[in-house]
């Protein structure tokens, strides 16, 4: 069976086996832990995979640094959106079905480079990935205290330092990389980009490093709510705004609760589980919106069972009955008629300052309007939101 290029692979296809080298393994540390690696093919192009960190011994048990396998039974979805560290527009998701085949014969790349110039770093700011100059330009980059030892004393003028997995910042109109957790420098790698540099460069005079500068905070920004604990309200307000670049929506296996992913195939939208065959998908609601009243504004989120008595309609219905498109990020239009509404909403004002919708209520009960206001002051002073 012909094997299938790393760059071919596409978010929601079908793809088949691909051929690749095991290059890194670390645990991200976002807002959920994850299992992630790197991994190579013998064109030199690779893909980030991520598994669930519950399951590392097992992962541990069948995939090995630096060896190469023929993998199949994996999930293609989008790329990384924080600190991806490969030039690619998807990304793999691997559980229990995925099947790493040793393939020890295989003599595959056992470095990976995606080589940026200075005038590229601009556009990466927020599109992290593996970046390295090439350019006589001065760029400095911080290397954090678990990254310090990359570069030591034998470093000398004229040598190319490659630092992969670099996150590009801004600082008083002025460009910088940081390290991060799978960032690693290599001296005069041997790849062609840098052979031909190599004796060109240590011609040049010695260039004096410039003031490295430490990033700052504060202990109020640190304690910022970390002491409170959940607080609820109730609070008659109008929706004004969904959100729909953060989506509305996720469906879940009802058989394991892990996230399904969606797969295209041919006219007909389908869910694969990365540990499950066969599947139930189960589809819930997650709106991101803004809500007001006459005093104030907030950010808050709509779950399945408060966004379910507004619409009055189930999110598998949504799907397969009103949305134009099974894209989470683009809203159905009956979903959208909900703008400019008002209810009465019962909240939760979590720790870290998140307002959640747990259920909404038909009808306002009678109370005195002036007790009504003091609770509304109250919430906004909580939460120190923006008077109108």
């Amino acid at each position: 069976m012909t094997c299938q290029r790393v760059r071919d692979i596409k978010e929601r296809q079908k793809n088949g086996i691909i051929e690749i080298r095991v290059l890194k393994k670390w645990i991200s540390k976002g807002k959920k832990e994850e299992l992630c690696y790197q991994f190579v093919d013998a064109y030199g192009d690779g893909i980030e995979a991520t598994a669930d960190v519950m399951h590392i011994e097992h992962f541990d048990s069948i995939i090995k640094l630096e060896s190469c396998y023929k993998l199949s039974g994996y999930i293609a979805v989008g790329a990384q959106t924080y600190m991806a560290t490969v030039d690619h527009p998807a990304s793999l998701v691997i559980g229990q079905k995925a099947r790493f085949d040793p393939a020890p014969e295989l003599s595959l790349p056992t470095i990976y480079f995606n080589f940026a110039t200075y005038d590229m770093l601009k556009r990466r700011i927020k599109d992290t990935r593996l970046l390295t100059e090439t350019k006589k330009s001065d760029v400095e980059i911080t290397l954090w205290p678990e990254k310090t030892h990359l570069i030591g004393d034998n470093v000398i003028p004229g040598d190319i330092v490659a630092i992969t997995s670099t996150m590009v910042t801004e600082h008083n109109g002025r460009l910088q990389l940081e390290s991060t957790y799978l960032t690693n420098a290599l001296i005069n790698p041997d790849v062609p980009e840098t052979i031909d540099h190599v004796n060109r460069l240590k011609a040049l005079p010695i260039v004096e490093p410039s003031t490295r500068i430490e990033p700052t905070t504060t202990i109020a920004v640190l304690k910022l709510r970390s002491q409170q604990n959940a607080q609820n309200f109730t609070w008659k307000a109008t929706i004004k705004h969904i959100h729909e670049d953060r989506g509305w929506c996720y469906v879940l296996c009802l058989k394991c609760s892990n996230k399904l992913y969606p797969k295209q195939d041919n006219d007909e939208l389908t869910f694969v589980c990365k540990d499950d065959d066969e599947i139930t998908p189960n589809f819930r609601y997650c709106v991101n919106a803004t809500i007001e009243d006459t005093t104030g504004n907030a950010d808050t989120v709509f779950f399945n069972e408060s966004m379910q008595a507004i619409v009055n309609i189930s999110r598998k219905d949504m799907v397969t009955k009103h949305a134009e498109t099974s894209n989470p990020k683009i809203v159905s239009p009956l979903l959208k008629s909900i703008t400019g509404t008002t209810r009465l909403l019962h909240l939760t004002l979590k720790p870290d300052g998140q307002i959640v919708v747990n259920s909404v209520s038909p009808q306002q009960p009678r109370r005195n309007q002036q007790a009504q206001q003091q609770e509304h002051q109250h919430f906004l002073q909580q939460h120190q939101l923006p008077k109108q």
